[in-house]
């Protein structure tokens, strides 16, 4: 299913993105007995740091930091514990904790969008058939019996659109930011055991680099909302002693 043909193939991808173990493009010939099922969010217990878009930091600041990959183009991140392979916000029944905002990225999970051809603005939208989310005898089925995409795959399609559209702004905002000398290598430093022990790996925004913007450079990071979200992941820092107190009390060594 692609933005202009069903069965168009997607190019090669040499990476995998987070969380999924294979991606096919969605087609009815080998797909049409596959149904789409709620399966909770285990899939997600063992990741801590999931990828964010700009237009979620608003909501996502309110419960986790923000920070942004130490790797250009320096893609901004939520942290969900600073300990590797450990996403308490999921319990032993697969179960999001109550009232915290959950990522477009999990929600979006088993879909992906990906480009038919390098260049092209034709998307496919492919599934990682292997995701627990997928079945053959449970949920609702993905195409008709006339070969259609069923509207629990419309929306799947639109939502992996929408989101594909917010990512591209997000790494538009992100060169903007990082042309203003703005992410920077970032540490956290704290006690574990009575020693010190300090966290790194990550960029996050400069607040002395950001306060000596010129007026300008600031207006424009107004004009294109930007400003708004460097205030939300700033803010979003405060909730990183929450989570090296978790890293302290707990046994295992600490990771990002």
């Amino acid at each position: 299913m692609s933005e202009t043909a069903a069965t168009a193939a997607p190019a090669a991808t040499p990476l995998l993105p987070p969380l999924y173990s294979a991606l096919e493009p969605l087609t009815p010939q080998r797909h049409s007995d596959l149904r789409l099922r709620d399966a909770g969010y285990a899939f997600a217990a063992r990741i801590s740091a999931i990828p964010l878009a700009f237009e979620e930091f608003s909501p996502a600041s309110r419960h986790y930091p923000i920070v942004f990959t130490a790797q250009a183009p320096h893609m901004p991140m939520v942290i969900m514990s600073l300990a590797a392979d450990a996403n308490p916000q999921v319990d032993a029944n697969g179960v999001w904790q109550a009232g915290k905002y959950i990522p477009a990225y999990l929600r979006r999970f088993p879909f992906f969008l990906v480009r038919v051809a390098e260049g092209s603005d034709e998307l496919a939208l492919c599934m990682d058939t292997a995701a627990p989310q997928i079945s053959t005898t449970e949920g609702e089925i993905l195409f008709g019996a006339d070969g259609k995409p069923t509207p629990i795959l419309d929306q799947a399609f639109a939502f992996s659109r929408s989101l594909e559209a917010a990512m591209q702004k997000t790494r538009a905002l992100t060169d903007l930011l990082t042309s203003l000398n703005l992410l920077q290598p970032t540490a956290v430093q704290f006690e574990q055991n009575g020693k010190p022990t300090k966290i790194d790996g990550f960029h996050a925004v400069q607040r002395e680099a950001f306060a000596a913007l010129p007026a300008e450079k600031l207006a424009e990071l107004r004009d294109n909302g930007a400003l708004e979200l460097i205030y939300a992941h700033l803010a979003s820092m405060a909730a990183l002693p929450e989570l090296t107190a978790r890293l302290a009390a707990a046994p295992s060594a600490p990771a990002l």
